[in-house]
Formats: structure tokens, sequence, C-alpha cells
């Protein structure tokens, strides 16, 4: 029988959580170092991306037993840090606390907000190149500005939804979902949906399909 004595001390159980800390700390470091290269390699090409972002989570969820809200909570962090380091966006929505919460959780406090009256006049910004990316509340929540896109087919798509993962919160908030628009398709990821509007009536249709009739967006499945 062990006694009470092989049991590590309280001093010695802090200095494996602070070699631990320092191996995170380098990790982060190399990491940063990687993405860095990343940008380079890139030349020009978009700096959201929810297609990798989305398989990203989706890995690192399956591989471990932590919770999918803490590992998400962890990583956009790290993204959003990798983004703001190639890009200051300029992100445009309206006037909506729940919006604003979700665009910074996403991308995190390095972006530029452009605030719009309406939802039609934050896709008309998109369209017109006058902001990078664009928040508006999920289509399932407000279909009401589906119409708007329509106008815009084949110029503002639907990318993503943010949070990647339900249940997300800030200061004891739970985040609503919200769809984020650009005007490139995003890159495909293992698990998409494809939106089309055949006469006004919203399609879902699973897969990446870019050539789909009346498309309006692709985002990935959670």
């Amino acid at each position: 029988m062990s006694s009470s004595s092989d049991q590590p001390s309280l001093t010695e159980i802090r200095q494996h959580i602070d070699a631990l800390d320092r191996q995170i700390l380098t990790a982060l470091e190399q990491r940063a170092a990687l993405a860095s290269a990343v940008v380079a390699a890139k030349g020009g090409k978009a700096v959201f991306r929810p297609g990798r972002e989305a398989d990203l989570i989706r890995g690192l969820v399956s591989a471990t037993s932590l919770s999918p809200q803490m590992i998400e909570v962890i990583w956009r962090q790290i993204i959003a840090n990798n983004i703001s380091s190639q890009q200051r966006l300029n992100i445009t929505m309206t006037n909506d606390d729940q919006i604003r919460s979700s665009a910074s959780f996403c991308f995190g406090a390095t972006i530029d907000q452009q605030i719009k009256s309406s939802p039609g006049d934050v896709i008309e910004a998109i369209a017109d190149d006058a902001a990078d990316l664009g928040l508006l509340a999920h289509w399932q929540d407000d279909p009401s500005w589906l119409d708007a896109l329509g106008q815009y087919q084949g110029h503002v798509y639907i990318i993503a939804i943010t949070p990647f993962i339900q249940g997300q919160e800030i200061a004891g908030t739970v985040l609503k979902d919200a769809a984020i628009l650009s005007r490139q398709l995003p890159d495909p990821s293992s698990a998409d949906v494809t939106l089309s509007l055949d006469n006004g009536k919203l399609v879902e249709r699973d897969g990446y399909h870019a050539d789909a009739a009346g498309l309006i967006g692709i985002f990935q499945k959670r």
C-alpha cells in the first residue's frame, strides 16, 4: 500500500503546471511563426478560411475529452490573432449587441466595425467592396434579409455560421448564431451545406456545390 508520502506535494504539482505552461507558450510561438510563413505562401488569398477552421475545430474536438466550447474559445483566440497579423478586417453589421458580440468572438477585438441601419445596407456594403465581411442574424431567426441577398446573387454569399460550437457564452450570455457573408465562396470543408433560393424558397443541400442554381451560400456543418 502506498503512503501519503508517495503523493506529489502541492509545490511539485504547481511546478509541473508551470513547466506545462512554458511548453504551451513555446508551442504557440512556433505556431505563430508557421502562420507567418503561411501569409507569404498565400499570395494575397482571403485571410478568413471558414472551411479550414471548421475542419480544424472538428478534429481537435474529436481528439480530446475537453468540452467543445472550451476548444473553440481557445482556438478562436489563436486564429483571430493569426488573421489580425495578416489584415485588419473591416466587418459590417447591423446595430445589434448580439451580432457585435458574435463578431468579437469570431474575429477578436482587432477589427473595424462598420454599423449599418439595415441588413440590406450590410449586403450592399459587401457587394460594393466597402467591407471585407458582414454579419447578420441567422436566416432561421430572421429570414427577411434573404430576399435582399438574392438580389446580389453571384456577388455576395453566406460562407459560415458563428459560433461554430453552439452554447458559447460571453459575460454569461449565450451567443446567438450569426451568418457571415463575403464576396467569395468559402474553401470546401469535410461537411458542407449548400444554400440556394428556388422561387423564393430556401433549399439546403448537403455537400459543396458551387455551381448550384440560385446559389446564395455554402456553410460548414457543426
